[in-house]
């Protein structure tokens, strides 16, 4: 144990003072004041009777930038994770004292993941700080909503590095890893969602049927949705809709087609429990997402020749 915590320090240090955690930070940071600015246009521009309304539009908005932010700064992490070591050589030092493989690689994992918690704290109350200062209402209920999320985004962050470490263990090459682990999470996150759901209608409209039919747009979804099993993000979303409004986004989608709800959605007075219990199929796929990829890597590491 002692020599995973010692791996972890190490990789905390060497973590917070890296160049590519300070150039995301800013990049993300700037994003966000120019987004709590854009907030203010909108309040400002909608007026009174409509600030609810855009105030949480607004707020879904910041959150799904936090959860890109995860993605990226995660798979970034996890991505020179193993490679650089080899190719700097460090790892035979350090694996010729007494320690074994796998507590090397869950030292690093861990440390590596306590940096990424450390930067998405930043980032949020950097995020929150800009709305405030803008003079953008925010509700304590929205504050404690976000509290409750935080698990579910560290859970999020956890599939993303476990992924960047899958790269460092098959990719030999630690820039073209990062490369590959930015490329990563904008097409699982923006650029396959968008081209599935394009794709699916594409091909309902050639089969001639009519999207405005309330059986076959559910049969539409239901195929959108299964292509969007694999993306991450999918699975955050739903849990953090539920926790939210007590409704997952796909449950929404699909009872507004039959007309069970009304097209705006309320701030729920659900028990926190109740929703982990409504959303626990996408917490268990994120929980799967993170430890296969994890497992894998482990799996490559402790065959890997380090020379």
């Amino acid at each position: 144990m002692s020599s995973i915590l010692n791996v972890s320090m190490k990789e905390i240090y060497e973590g917070i003072k890296t160049k590519r955690l300070l150039i995301v930070l800013v990049v993300f940071l700037t994003a966000g004041a120019g987004y709590a600015y854009w907030i203010k246009s909108t309040l400002m521009i909608m007026g009174v009777l409509d600030a609810d309304m855009a105030l949480n539009v607004a707020q879904n908005v910041q959150i799904s930038s936090m959860t890109l932010f995860l993605a990226v700064l995660g798979a970034i992490f996890g991505a020179d994770a193993i490679n650089r070591e080899v190719e700097r050589g460090t790892i035979k030092v350090t694996l010729s004292h007494p320690i074994y493989r796998d507590e090397y690689l869950i030292g690093k994992f861990l440390g590596r993941m306590a940096v990424i918690i450390m930067a998405f704290l930043i980032f949020a109350i950097g995020s929150v700080a800009f709305l405030l200062i803008l003079g953008v209402p925010l509700s304590s209920e929205f504050v404690a909503t976000f509290v409750k999320m935080l698990p579910f985004f560290v859970i999020f962050s956890l599939v993303y590095l476990s992924l960047g470490v899958l790269l460092s263990t098959f990719i030999k090459k630690p820039s073209t890893a990062i490369i590959v682990a930015v490329i990563l999470p904008i097409f699982l996150e923006i650029v396959y969602p968008s081209v599935a759901s394009t794709i699916v209608v594409l091909m309902s409209l050639k089969e001639g049927v009519t999207l405005t039919n309330p059986i076959i747009l559910q049969e539409t979804l239901k195929k959108v949705y299964l292509l969007l099993s694999p993306v991450p993000g999918y699975h955050m979303d739903n849990i953090l809709n539920t926790i939210k409004y007590g409704v997952s986004t796909s449950e929404f989608s699909e009872l507004l087609v039959s007309g069970g709800l009304s097209i705006t959605l309320q701030p729920s007075n659900i028990s926190y429990l109740e929703a982990i219990g409504i959303a626990w199929k996408n917490i268990v796929a994120l929980v799967i997402m993170f430890l296969l990829p994890f497992a894998i890597a482990y799996a490559k590491f402790m065959k890997m020749e380090l020379r």
